[in-house]
């Protein structure tokens, strides 16, 4: 019987321990809810120091989409530095709860992964030290991913001058140099994310885990590649059925109040990051299942189908096996055959079930070994 998948090795270690799921979902909701919070918070403290003079609130009123316009650049106008100071006040603030609460919850969930395929494993306590060196490299992963976006905005909009607008060819340039920043982006946090696994299986540093993880890519790329193209798949239906169903409540929102509206939006959207948790575990499940098979690899008798061999047939086999001719003297007679053979080679005959059904020559059959036949008659036809 051939072995289960890692695809389906990841869902098991889950279906196995939910509490697994539900670490992982409390610590990635808990920065998520933080940095809700914080932005919020922000947003209003930034809202409270802009000034809205009577002609600005006047242009409002009207409604009309120029004097709108007029209205929101007079009120934003000169603001711009505020909004600087807050973005480097809150972006550090949450690099670093990310950095210590994503460490804290990888370590605690692929502690609980390592322990189920290995028994007598023993937890590192110095894996959590190098699993925030590795968060820390995905943060400042982001931040190039970032500010590469940014070069590529600039590259693009170098081309399209205010004297001379290309704006079709400005966003044809700008599309290939995003999607190659996003590439190159997205291959180098996958390496970093199944570093985390040689971190805390193997007790390896920051590096030291990274080096691991491109070896081992190297050696089991053929391994990891269905896992996470059937993973990506998966991710992507996902996100295509909770961007089609979160648009339901913006259908109805003319009839439904916006509290309701925006509480259904919330609903579906924590929703599908819950679905997006859990695919990401249980493919970071199937990454160690892959780990763990080429570390401690099972020979090709656990895996065939067993042959099965009893102890009746060989000796059964082995003297039809041909003998050596012995030579014979001239002189010295041959030896007829003992009953003591007889009886050993009925003995043998009858341990086997093929033969036992079988009544042996010597003992009483009550059939008659040809029903028409007699003997001291003549065969029929002669």
């Amino acid at each position: 019987m051939p072995p289960p998948t890692p695809i389906r090795e990841g869902f098991r270690a889950i279906w196995r321990q939910p509490s697994i799921f539900l670490a992982e979902l409390a610590w990635r909701w808990s920065w998520g809810g933080a940095a809700l919070i914080l932005t919020g918070l922000a947003l209003f403290e930034y809202l409270h120091t802009l000034v809205v003079t009577p002609t600005e609130l006047m242009l409002l009123r009207l409604k009309h989409p120029l004097a709108v316009s007029r209205a929101m650049a007079d009120i934003f106008h000169g603001s711009g530095p505020r909004v600087v100071l807050t973005a480097l006040v809150l972006i550090p603030a949450f690099a670093l709860l990310w950095i210590l609460l994503g460490a804290l919850g990888r370590f605690t969930t692929l502690r609980a992964l390592v322990a189920q395929v290995e028994q007598d494993w023993t937890p590192n306590r110095g894996a959590i030290r190098s699993l925030i060196g590795l968060h820390g490299l995905r943060v400042a992963l982001a931040l190039a991913g970032l500010l590469s976006f940014l070069g590529a905005a600039l590259v693009a909009s170098s081309v399209s001058t205010r004297n001379n607008p290309h704006l079709g060819f400005a966003t044809l340039l700008f599309i290939p140099l995003a999607g190659l920043v996003s590439v190159i982006w997205s291959w180098v946090n996958w390496f970093l994310s199944i570093s985390t696994i040689f971190t805390v299986r193997d007790g390896a540093d920051t590096f030291g885990s990274v080096a691991a993880a491109l070896e081992f890519c190297r050696r089991s790329g053929r391994k990891t590649t269905p896992v996470s193209f059937w993973f990506g798949a998966m991710h992507l239906v996902a996100f295509v059925i909770g961007t089609t169903v979160v648009a339901y409540p913006l259908a109805l929102a003319s009839l439904i109040p916006p509290g309701i509206t925006l509480l259904l939006m919330a609903f579906v959207l924590l929703a599908y990051f819950a679905v997006a948790d859990y695919l990401y575990l249980a493919r970071l499940a199937g990454y160690l299942a892959i780990v763990e098979r080429d570390s401690n690899p099972r020979s090709a008798l656990e895996t065939a189908v067993p042959v099965l061999r009893t102890q009746p047939a060989r000796q059964m086999l082995a003297p039809l096996q041909p003998q050596p001719a012995q030579p014979m003297p001239i002189n010295s007679p041959a030896k007829p055959p003992t009953p003591a053979d007889g009886e050993i080679l009925a003995e043998t005959l009858a341990d086997e079930p093929l033969f036992s059904s079988r009544p042996l020559a010597d003992e009483d059959c009550d059939e008659p070994v040809m029903p028409t036949f007699s003997p001291g008659e003549p065969l029929s036809g002669r």
